[in-house]
């Protein structure tokens, strides 16, 4: 896999994401996250997800796999609650994954 990959969302703008690798532990930041595997050469998104702590996409990663055979799970870190929204309801709307994940801004 990759490091780094592109995804384009609806708003035809691109969002670059980060591999998780195994080894690192997932930040404690806010941030966006995608579930991925391959078809052929493409990757697909199946599942995405906008949370206040990247811990959560790590419940997500594992459902993702045992579920849609996820191969890889890229993070991005975003601070802002409402560009996270944003984003996700963009990756949302041009992927279509089977699986969702929003957790919104608190306080």
């Amino acid at each position: 896999m990759n490091e780094y990959i592109e995804l384009q969302g609806a708003s035809g703008s691109a969002l670059r994401f980060r591999l998780r690798s195994d080894a690192a532990p997932l930040p404690a930041m806010a941030g966006n996250f995608v579930c991925i595997k391959m078809s052929g050469d493409t990757p697909e998104v199946v599942a995405c997800g906008a949370t206040n702590s990247l811990m959560t996409a790590g419940v997500a990663w594992e459902a993702a796999v045992r579920e849609h055979g996820a191969e890889a799970l890229y993070i991005r870190l975003n601070v802002a609650g409402a560009t996270r929204a944003l984003e996700l309801e963009s990756l949302v709307k041009h992927h279509n994954p089977p699986m969702v994940v929003w957790e919104g801004p608190t306080g």
